[in-house]
């Protein structure tokens, strides 16, 4: 696995971790692999660790290369700063995808929380957009002092004028990316806005999945032992579907898995290269 760190220009605490898989391992007959840029949540203060490497660990296990972006947070986030470092890792990607062994055509976000108001700021408003988005628990419609914050920290002002900060659900456009939505019923943060979102989705004819999982809390991740955090209060087994549900997602909307279901041992190959054959072996040796 190739493991690197890409460092924005200017800005050493905003970075691009990059968790590529053995170029010369294949997805089915895929010769090259989708990839998700994972974006923490934490309000745009602080990012979630719980939300950052497991959550790649876990799309790496599914074959999918992961990338976790760690954007501009507090004041340093004026200027839609965040938005801009997204299209940055984007672009990057993209750029780098042939030698990394990814397609350009299958890049998707993964937002969390704030990075989920931020992947669909993006999805919706941004030059350069992803294939896909799939955001958790998203911050959608901000009130209140949420708004204001959240516009301090993004503008420089708290009027939260800005309709595209405060209300993203009433944003979308023909031209909006695919969209993988999850929530609980129990998130009183994000439950009627993600339903509002998926019905402005509907009512655009674009592409959406949602899943509303009865129980859970914000915050979350992938509801399992690796994100806990030592907090038992994320563990549920049915909100942990989301992840594969996602990743079935992914190929629904790249093209689904092919198999060509012939042997991946490369052992007659190298015993060719020393002139050797199993045949050749003496049955005593």
């Amino acid at each position: 696995m190739l493991h690197e760190i890409i460092k924005y220009p200017g800005k050493t605490e905003v970075s691009l971790e990059c968790f590529i898989l053995d170029s010369g391992l294949m997805l089915g007959q895929f010769s090259k692999r989708p990839a998700v840029v994972i974006l923490p949540g934490g309000g745009y203060v602080y990012l979630s660790p719980r939300e950052a490497e497991p959550v790649a660990a876990a799309y790496l296990a599914k074959g999918i290369d992961a990338f976790i972006l760690r954007y501009s947070l507090g004041w340093d986030a004026r200027g839609l700063q965040p938005m801009k470092e997204l299209e940055w890792a984007l672009e990057i990607i993209r750029a780098k995808s042939d030698g990394w062994g990814i397609d350009p055509g299958k890049l998707f976000t993964v937002g969390f929380s704030a990075g989920g108001h931020l992947a669909l700021f993006n999805g919706l408003f941004g030059e350069i957009r992803p294939d896909g988005m799939i955001l958790g628990y998203p911050a959608l419609r901000l009130e209140g002092k949420s708004a204001g914050l959240f516009s301090l920290l993004l503008t420089g002002t708290a009027d939260a004028e800005d309709e595209r900060l405060v209300d993203l659900t009433r944003n979308v456009t023909k031209a909006s990316p695919p969209l993988f939505l999850f929530t609980t019923a129990e998130d009183s943060l994000t439950y009627a806005p993600s339903l509002e979102l998926a019905m402005s989705y509907a009512k655009a004819g674009l592409l959406c999945e949602l899943h509303v999982f009865q129980k859970g809390p914000h915050g979350y991740s992938l509801a399992d032992e690796a994100a806990a955090d030592g907090s038992s209060q994320v563990l549920d087994n049915s909100v942990r579907k989301w992840l594969d549900l996602s990743v079935r997602w992914i190929f629904s909307v790249s093209g689904p898995l092919e198999f060509a279901d012939k042997s991946t041992s490369r052992m007659g190959e190298e015993l060719r290269k020393l002139g050797l054959s199993f045949e050749s072996v003496p049955a005593n040796a």
